[in-house]
């Protein structure tokens, strides 16, 4: 009977998205559900960062998939924030439902570890544009999550919607077809 919020990397209009700060921050306006995008360091720690440089929101320069956690975690996000992991982000809202997007292949099987480490399996959405990652992801994990499509199957499912409506007006759609539809 409510609508329901998804908060796009925390609620930040300091510009601090993906800091801890504006995930809290969401918590308090009452969010239930946050998105975020994770990489992963060099020595494999799965942060919570959209970007996959520092620069446009941070202090810091250089990728994240070519950092070491200990120059990730001395960058400040707009209004002097660290980077949180998606570890700490989990740990600290444990019954905050997170939208997780895979923005590189280096993070899927640090995600999968954290996901199984802390049993959020039922508290997670995990999901990429890269159908590819997103299915590797899924099929790593020891439970069933919720996920989407990634942008292949979606360009697929709307091609198939697209061509359903073509057969109908040409007539190939039989009625029994359009019956059974109807009764839905």
């Amino acid at each position: 009977g409510r609508p329901v919020v998804l908060a796009h990397r925390g609620f930040a209009p300091d510009g601090g998205e993906n800091s801890m700060a504006a995930f809290d921050a969401a918590v308090a306006l009452g969010c239930e559900y946050v998105e975020t995008d994770v990489h992963t360091t060099t020595d494999g720690v799965v942060v919570a960062f959209h970007d996959e440089s520092l620069e446009r929101v941070t202090d810091s320069t250089g990728l994240v998939d070519d950092l070491p956690w200990e120059v990730v975690r001395a960058a400040r996000i707009t209004g002097g924030h660290p980077i949180p992991t998606l570890a700490e982000l989990l740990q600290r809202h444990p019954t905050l439902r997170v939208n997780i997007d895979l923005k590189s292949d280096t993070a899927v099987e640090p995600t999968v570890a954290v996901i199984e480490r802390l049993g959020a399996h039922d508290r997670v959405l995990v999901t990429s544009f890269d159908d590819r990652r997103r299915r590797r992801a899924l099929a790593l994990l020891s439970r069933p999550v919720a996920t989407s499509a990634g942008e292949r199957t979606t360009a697929l499912m709307w091609a198939a919607s697209r061509l359903l409506v073509l057969a109908a007006g040409a007539g190939v759609v039989t009625a029994e077809w359009r019956r059974r539809r109807a009764a839905r």
